[in-house]
C-alpha cells in the first residue's frame, strides 16, 4: 500500500487520531514547567535533548506539510488563503476571549488597553504577547497566560512559503522537493547561528518541508513496516533537528497501517489552544500539584473545550467553506 493509496482510504481517518495525541502529548510536557516553573525539564527532554511536546509540535508540522501541500494544489490562493483563516481565526478568537477572562479571575490586573493589545497580537499572529500583568501571579509559571500560541505564527509563515512553492511548480517536480528538504534539513541543523525568530522556525520548517516532499513522492512511498525501525535507528544517530522528519515520518507509517480508528471529533487544535490556560487555572485552584496529575487532570478539564470549540465554532466555519467551493 501507498501512502497515496493510504491518504484515500477510510485509514486517513487515524490522521486525526494521530493529532489529538499529539495535542494530549503538548498538554502532558507543559505540565512540568507549569507545575515546578519555567526551564523544568520533563523526563522525556533529559533523554533526547527535547521535550514531548518539542517533539509533537515537530510531527504537528510535518502533518501540515503533508496536508497544506495537497490543499494548495487544489486550490487558487484566494481559497487557499480564506480556508486556513476560516480554520484557524475563529477558534483562536473565542480561546483568547476564554483565556482572557481566565486571567483576569486569576487577579490579573491587565487594563482593558492592554487586554485589547494584547487580544489584537495574540490574534493577528504576527506579533504574540503571552503575558498579561500579575494573571496567575502565585503560580510556578506566573503571568504566562497561553505559551503554546508561538507555534502559530510560525504555522503561517510555512503556510506561505507552501503556497508559493505550489505555486510556481514547485510540487510537481520531484527534485525540487528533494533539494527544498535538503536545504531546509541543513538550515535546521545549524539554526543556532540564525538570527531571531529564523533559529525557531528553522527546524519547524524542516519539518514541514518534509511532510511536503512526503506528498511530492506520495505514489512511490510504500508503506513498509520496516521503515519505523529503520527510522528509530537512525534517530538515535542524528540531532533531533532532522531526526523529527524521520520520527514523523514512522508514525505515519504506523498510524496509516493500523487498524481504522473509531470517528473523533477533530479537537486536536481546541486541545492545543485551551490546553495552556486550563493547566494554569487548575494549578491556580490545586497549588502543589505534581506534574503528572497535572498532566492527566489538565487533559481530561480540556476535552470538553476543545470538544465544543470544534463542534460549535471550528467545524461550521469549515463545512460553510465546503459549501461554498
Amino acid at each position: 500500500m501507498t501512502l497515496a493509496e493510504a491518504l484515500h482510504s477510510p485509514r486517513s481517518s487515524n490522521l486525526n487520531t494521530l493529532r489529538i495525541l499529539l495535542a494530549v502529548a503538548v498538554i502532558i510536557s507543559h505540565a512540568w514547567p507549569l507545575a515546578l516553573g519555567a526551564g523544568t525539564l520533563e523526563p522525556l527532554e533529559h533523554l533526547t535533548g527535547r521535550s514531548l511536546g518539542g517533539w509533537a509540535v515537530g510531527v504537528f508540522f510535518f502533518l501540515s506539510g503533508l496536508l497544506i501541500t495537497a490543499s494548495a494544489e487544489r486550490r487558487d490562493l484566494t481559497d487557499f488563503w480564506y480556508a486556513r483563516a476560516r480554520r484557524i481565526l475563529p477558534g483562536l478568537a473565542i480561546a483568547l476571549i476564554f483565556t482572557g477572562g481566565l486571567a483576569v479571575a486569576s487577579g490579573s490586573s491587565a487594563s482593558l488597553q492592554e487586554l485589547v493589545e494584547w487580544y489584537v497580537r495574540a490574534l493577528t499572529l504576527v506579533s504574540i504577547e503571552y503575558r498579561l500583568t500579575d494573571a496567575f501571579a502565585q503560580n510556578p509559571f506566573p503571568e504566562v497566560v497561553n505559551g503554546p500560541l508561538w507555534s502559530l505564527f510560525h504555522e503561517g509563515v510555512a503556510y506561505a512559503l507552501c503556497a508559493v512553492f505550489v505555486m510556481v511548480g514547485g510540487s510537481r517536480w520531484k527534485s525540487l522537493a528533494v533539494a527544498l528538504v535538503i536545504a531546509t534539513s541543513f538550515a535546521a541543523l545549524w539554526h543556532q547561528a540564525l538570527p531571531g525568530r529564523l533559529s525557531t522556525f528553522a527546524p519547524l520548517f524542516a519539518a514541514f518541508s518534509w511532510g511536503m516532499a512526503a506528498h511530492v513522492f506520495r505514489h512511490q512511498i510504500r508503506l513498509n513496516p520496516l521503515l519505523p525501525l529503520v527510522g528509530g535507528m537512525l534517530t538515535v544517530l542524528l540531532p533531533w533537528t532532522i531526526a523529527t522528519g524521520i520520527v514523523a515520518g514512522g508514525l505515519l507509517v504506523l498510524v496509516l497501517r493500523a487498524p481504522i480508528a473509531p470517528p473523533f471529533k477533530d479537537v486536536s487544535y481546541g486541545m492545543y489552544i485551551y490546553g495552556w490556560p486550563v493547566a494554569q487555572t487548575v494549578v491556580a485552584l490545586l497549588p502543589g500539584l505534581r506534574p503528572e496529575l497535572l498532566a492527566v487532570v489538565s487533559v481530561v478539564a480540556t476535552y470538553p473545550l476543545a470538544w465544543l470549540s470544534w463542534t460549535y465554532v471550528e467545524r461550521p466555519g469549515v463545512i460553510w467553506r465546503r459549501v461554498e467551493i
